[in-house]
């Protein structure tokens, strides 16, 4: 699921939550487009995993991006971040940034 490269900033970023769940694939953004989640951080992802999800997310008001808080494209590096919000989205990438190896 997460590279050791990426394990790190999903730890750092899990440890604020107050439930996790795994392997819930495209139903994990069907609930945060629901209002049932409000973060949703995955990696190792191909374009056809997550393009579809861009318009379901942005359009019940969400913020969709890779972990670097650029637009998710074809030829995107396989991470992704979903939230129910713009203010929850840019703390999310601030803690994934400060885990990142520079």
């Amino acid at each position: 699921m997460f590279s050791q490269a990426n394990l790190a900033a999903f730890e750092s970023v899990s440890q604020l939550t107050q439930f996790r769940h795994f392997g819930a694939d495209c139903y994990a953004y069907g609930l945060l487009a629901s209002g049932y989640v409000d973060l949703v951080m995955e990696a190792d992802m191909k374009a056809h995993d997550y393009l579809a999800l861009v318009p379901v997310v942005e359009g019940a008001g969400g913020c969709i991006s890779d972990w670097q808080g650029h637009s998710l494209r074809l030829h995107s590096g396989g991470t992704v971040l979903a939230s129910a919000n713009h203010i929850l989205h840019e703390k999310a990438l601030a803690i994934i940034d400060a885990t990142q190896i520079q």
